[in-house]
């Protein structure tokens, strides 16, 4: 059981070191893959660069380039002062706005992460200009995508539907997307008004001046931002390629200089997203996640176990995929789980703290959706405090989401 222990404290031991020495917690990560993997754990050097996470580095290095393309030409710049102008400066309206559109574009096929990260490059600009906290609007944005990604229509929502169904539950789709959505708007609200949202009603509007027009490649790059969010929404291209397909373009007609446009890349933030996933794969590899996850799982009784299975699904994905882990590993339990524990804990009702609780931590930075924060948050954005702050704020809805299954809301919805 040596190294299973072993793994988790390189985790942690890469994040606290990146912390205190200021280092790329990616680059540490990657090292304690090869001392722990390779040296200690016998997995074989061709292994552990097969974890880098290609799928997550392929889209956010498309995305992130698109809008390094519309921040060089000062079309996200123009943009979000055109937004505020057009709310007549209320700085407290701005997230509300986010989180539905974030909720209702999830909702209606794209899901979570095409979601997130079309509108947070631009939530984010918006936010900074009008001097709203980052990691709030981050949480915005990312909250609403993941309550409207459990629709019936999105593809997490769909997984969860059709694990259910396998164990013979019967349609559960709008059971937990309804669920999701009352929790994690809940989540929302509270996390609103800590993170400054009443001053937000109480401070003076954003003053900003009617902007100038558009000029001609500010103009091209709208264009072809808006080609983005149709092609994805209306015809599920991944947004990754959509990405790049339409900088080709864009360069084809030079809107931006394309060296600036590629040195825009938040680089750093992709080595540290990428880094600790293969630390994270590699702990998973070697038994740490799923001795973590036994830990969790022997504390189960009938009296505590839809918080704890809320807890168990939060802690799982903070190192693994909800869609493609967590639910395909835990809902298919939920069954026998139940018929174990006795009448008073029911199969849906742990689905739902399954689905729910391993949707609700994805503002971690180790998230797809996190990592999508970081590298869409402006350039003077401090990157490590918000690194730490999604972090937070990671655990603190995991607090949230346990205890709303500890009093009995979760899954109140029948």
């Amino acid at each position: 059981m040596y190294i299973e222990i072993i793994t988790l404290v390189a985790i942690v031991l890469a994040i606290g070191l990146g912390f205190y020495k200021d280092i790329n917690t990616g680059m540490i990560s990657i090292a304690f893959s090869l001392l722990v993997g390779y040296y200690l754990g016998g997995l074989s050097f061709n292994t552990i660069i097969s974890y880098w996470p290609l799928k997550l580095f392929f889209v956010t290095f498309g995305v992130t380039l698109l809008f390094s393309v519309a921040k060089e030409n000062e079309t996200l710049n123009r943009f979000s002062n055109l937004i505020i102008y057009w709310s007549g400066g209320r700085k407290a309206l701005i997230p509300i706005i986010f989180y539905f559109l974030s909720l209702f574009l999830a909702a209606i096929g794209p899901g979570n992460i095409s979601t997130t990260a079309l509108l947070i490059p631009i939530a984010m600009t918006i936010a900074y200009k009008a001097n709203i906290s980052m990691v709030m609007i981050s949480g915005i944005v990312i909250l609403g995508s993941i309550a409207g990604g459990l629709s019936p229509l999105a593809p997490n929502g769909i997984v969860a539907l059709a694990l259910a169904e396998s164990q013979g539950l019967g349609n559960l789709g709008n059971y937990v997307f309804l669920n999701g959505v009352l929790m994690i708007t809940l989540f929302s609200i509270l996390m609103y008004f800590i993170l400054g949202g009443k001053a937000l009603f109480n401070g003076k509007r954003v003053d900003v001046k009617k902007p100038d027009s558009f000029t001609r490649d500010q103009k091209i790059t709208l264009v072809g931002i808006l080609v983005l969010i149709i092609w994805v929404i209306g015809f599920g291209v991944n947004v990754g390629f959509a990405s790049f397909a339409i900088v080709s373009v864009l360069m084809w007609f030079k809107v931006a200089d394309q060296q600036t446009a590629i040195r825009g890349v938040p680089w750093s933030t992709l080595l540290l997203v990428s880094g600790t996933a293969v630390l994270i794969s590699v702990a998973n590899e070697l038994g740490g996640i799923d001795l973590l996850t036994q830990m969790l799982a022997g504390m189960m009784n009938e009296n505590n176990a839809i918080p704890l299975m809320a807890i168990l699904s939060g802690v799982m994905s903070l190192f693994s995929s909800a869609v493609g882990v967590v639910m395909p590993t835990l809902i298919p339990t939920v069954t026998n789980l139940a018929t174990e524990l006795g009448a008073s804990v029911t199969p849906k009702s742990l689905v739902a703290a399954i689905a729910i609780g391993s949707h609700i931590t994805t503002p971690s930075p180790l998230s797809t959706m996190g990592a999508l924060a970081l590298a869409g948050a402006p350039a003077a954005v401090n990157k490590k405090k918000l690194y730490r702050d999604l972090f937070i704020l990671a655990f603190a809805a995991l607090a949230f989401i346990s205890l709303m299954g500890w009093i009995g809301l979760l899954g109140i919805i029948k």
